[in-house]
C-alpha cells in the first residue's frame, strides 16, 4: 500500500519518521522541475513543514527526489514553511499551503512512486512545442487524458508552462464546449503571461 491513513500517517511523525507527498510539476523560467512536500519531525518535539522545488533530472529508472538539484540555482534545498508543535497541525498546514491532500501522504522514499506515475503519465514534453500543447489539449477534450492525477498534473503543468492560468477554462468550461484544440493553443500563445 503505497498511501498511509491518516491515523498511520499521525502515527509515523509522532514515532519520528518523516512523511512526503509528491505535488506535481513546477518551473522556472526554461527549467522543468517538480514540487513536494516533507513533514519532518525534529528532536525538539516539533514537526518541520518543508515544501522541495527540484529539477525534473529523473525519469523511468531514477526518481530518488533527494538526489535532484534546486530548481532554482543557488536556492537552498527545501524552504522551510513552518515549524509547528502537533502533529495533526503539520498536517493541516502542509495540506493548506501547498496543496497536499490527506489520502496521498506516504512514508519517506515513497513519494517517488508518485513521481514515477507523473513521469509515464503526466509530465509535459521538453521542449514543449506548439504541436505537442496542441496534442495534449486534443486529448483532454476527448476525455482521454487519463486518471483525475494526470489530468491535474497537465493542466498544471500547461498553465504554468504557458502562463495562461485559465486553459482548464477553455478546455472545460462552459459544458458542450465548442472549441478546438488549436483555437485553445491560439488564445494561449496570445495571453500575456503572468509570474508564477
Amino acid at each position: 500500500m503505497r498511501y498511509l491513513s491518516e491515523s498511520f500517517a499521525i502515527g509515523a511523525l509522532r514515532r519520528s519518521v518523516s512523511i512526503e507527498q509528491f505535488l506535481g510539476p513546477a518551473f522556472h523560467q526554461e527549467r522543468r522541475g517538480i514540487r513536494w512536500v516533507a513533514i519532518e519531525p525534529r528532536g525538539n518535539g516539533r514537526y518541520t513543514v518543508v515544501l522541495y522545488l527540484s529539477w525534473d533530472v529523473g525519469g523511468e529508472h531514477f526518481g530518488d527526489l533527494l538526489e535532484f538539484p534546486p530548481l532554482v540555482p543557488d536556492a537552498d534545498d527545501g524552504e522551510v514553511l513552518a515549524e509547528v508543535d502537533d502533529a495533526v497541525e503539520a498536517l493541516e498546514l502542509a495540506e493548506r499551503v501547498t496543496d497536499a491532500v490527506r489520502e496521498r501522504w506516504a512514508n519517506f522514499g515513497v513519494a517517488a512512486e508518485d513521481y514515477f506515475d507523473y513521469v509515464r503519465s503526466g509530465r509535459l514534453p521538453d521542449p514543449l512545442t506548439k504541436d505537442a500543447a496542441t496534442d495534449i489539449v486534443r486529448t483532454l477534450l476527448t476525455a482521454e487524458g487519463g486518471d483525475e492525477r494526470s489530468t491535474s498534473w497537465r493542466l498544471e503543468g500547461l498553465a504554468r508552462r504557458t502562463g495562461c492560468l485559465h486553459i482548464s477554462d477553455m478546455i472545460y468550461w462552459p459544458a458542450g464546449r465548442s472549441r478546438t484544440a488549436e483555437e485553445i493553443i491560439e488564445h494561449v500563445e496570445a495571453c500575456i503571461p503572468t509570474a508564477l
